[in-house]
């Protein structure tokens, strides 16, 4: 007697492809989040990362990549051993390739995007010279340095003009914020007189003026800032008694303003910041010069439109006008009780609130380092939004927070990081947060954040030998440039991404 072969029914079949189509395409996702992440890993982290240096993403990728040894294993051997039909073979495959492709966009989304250097700026020599910041132009970056400033083109990098003080002479100080097309900075002998200004056209690099400082900068102090400020049509300068105006693309005076009878401007002391629209300075006054007022003068005509008093119980050891427009005023008292705090103001010179800036949720931190001309600003002025880096509350030193505040010093929103910062860039709408991944790793992090929520909406690698130090951070057409201090001579004191 013959038996027929037993056939499987056709709801039997239908179940058996559904579950090698599922396994499939579980195992083919698995199987590229695998080689995705391992390449990640190779790249962003020099082979192998631990807490805190892994690429983004990394907990699915150890994840898929453990998925698929426990479930390809057995699955080849079952394949092996019992034989597969056709049918279930054609919906295996299929699956594994949707399976990989579905894989490909969950790891983008999961990893975020990674950009590419699109160029970097030869280290500079002799090594011993140092950055001290840089401006951007719709097409140049220009970095000044000890010896003047070089002039590099955003597309492609190419040196497109260098501008060098006296020798032996070495820049001591720079305006933040150039106007008009127009950057300035001072120089002086080095350890001694800071006391000439030039202004230097950054399109072509020409010096279209100088003048002396006088003896407002008796001394040549590493970290000057706040003494150069740059207004629509004006170059603000410091005086013993307050403040000149020049034509930023003349020199000739436009203007003088003087302090109120029995203050002055110690540039050891006050700070000078100036917008498109006010130039904000703070000034000694009273017996001993102890008590500091803030003062706010029209770039155009040099008349005073408001000064008011900070609320110090001491003279203040530091002050720092973070923003001229809306005014936002750091001072610090000395001692060990001395008050550290945020004064902020009305546009018409009424105080709003002065709130502290370090309490058990952190200390507010003004800039990652100073180059000596500029700040690496860490604490930014945004519309009605004042953003800050805060540190020493988490459980490791290298951990902080990035926070928005309103000016009445009301928390709006936290973002945590585990790297720290290293940089900061703010728009109408955004805030960019660079943070390193470890001192070994090959990659960097930045991070965009939505201003009014703090809502991360993108997160970039950096690939390709970007050191983990402190930058400013400048965005343009189709680059993100990063200008650093170069003080590690193998490491680009510039460098540019495609974005």
């Amino acid at each position: 007697m013959r038996f027929k072969e037993h056939e499987p029914s056709a709801g039997r079949t239908v179940a058996q492809l559904l579950v090698w189509a599922v396994l499939g395409i579980l195992i083919g996702a698995a199987i590229v989040i695998s080689v995705l992440g391992w390449i990640a890993v190779n790249i962003e982290s020099g082979g192998s990362c631990g807490s805190g240096s892994c690429p983004n993403g990394s907990g699915l990728h150890f994840a898929a990549f453990f998925f698929a040894i426990v479930c390809c294993v057995p699955i080849v051997g079952a394949v092996v051993l019992v034989g597969m039909r056709l049918p279930a073979a054609i919906a295996l495959v299929v699956a594994l390739v949707a399976g990989g492709y579905g894989g490909t966009v969950l790891w983008a989304g999961v990893h975020g995007e990674t950009y590419d250097e699109a160029w970097s700026a030869e280290p500079d020599r002799p090594s011993s010279l140092r950055g001290k910041g840089a401006w951007a132009t719709a097409k140049l970056v220009v970095r000044v340095r000890t010896d003047g400033a070089i002039a590099y083109d955003l597309g492609n990098g190419t040196q497109s003009w260098a501008y060098q003080v006296p020798e032996p002479h070495v820049v001591c100080t720079m305006a933040e914020t150039a106007a008009d097309g127009i950057g300035l900075l001072a120089y002086g002998s080095d350890k001694g007189p800071c006391n000439q200004v030039a202004a230097v056209d950054l399109t072509s690099g020409k010096e279209l003026w100088k003048t002396g400082l006088g003896k407002v900068m008796r001394y040549w102090r590493p970290g000057a800032t706040g003494i150069l400020a740059t207004s629509t049509g004006s170059a603000v300068l410091p005086t013993d008694r307050g403040l000149r105006g020049l034509d930023l693309r003349t020199g000739q005076a436009r203007w003088t303003w003087k302090a109120p009878k029995s203050c002055v401007f110690d540039s050891g002391l006050n700070a000078l910041t100036a917008s498109g629209a006010a130039v904000a300075t703070t000034v000694q006054c009273g017996p001993d010069a102890a008590k500091t007022t803030v003062a706010v003068v029209d770039p155009r005509t040099g008349a005073l439109r408001w000064s008011a008093p900070l609320p110090t119980a001491a003279k203040a050891e530091d002050t720092s006008v973070v923003s001229a427009d809306p005014v936002v005023v750091y001072s610090k008292e000395p001692g060990e009780r001395g008050r550290q705090q945020l004064v902020t103001f009305t546009p018409d010179g009424r105080q709003r609130a002065a709130f502290p800036t370090s309490t058990s949720e952190g200390d507010l931190q003004l800039y990652a380092r100073d180059y000596g001309g500029m700040p690496i600003r860490t604490l930014r002025v945004q519309g009605d939004v004042i953003v800050a880096v805060a540190e020493g509350h988490r459980k490791y030193s290298w951990e902080a927070d990035l926070v928005a505040f309103d000016f009445t010093g009301r928390e709006l929103w936290r973002h945590k990081t585990s790297h720290g910062v290293d940089g900061l860039l703010t728009t109408a709408d955004a805030v960019s947060l660079l943070t390193p991944r470890s001192l070994r790793n090959k990659a960097a992090e930045l991070t965009v954040l939505s201003l009014a929520s703090g809502k991360v909406t993108r997160e970039i690698t950096l690939l390709h030998g970007f050191a983990g130090d402190p930058a400013l951070v400048f965005t343009a057409p189709g680059r993100y440039v990063f200008v650093q201090g170069g003080e590690d001579p193998k490491v680009p004191p510039v460098t540019a991404f495609r974005r």
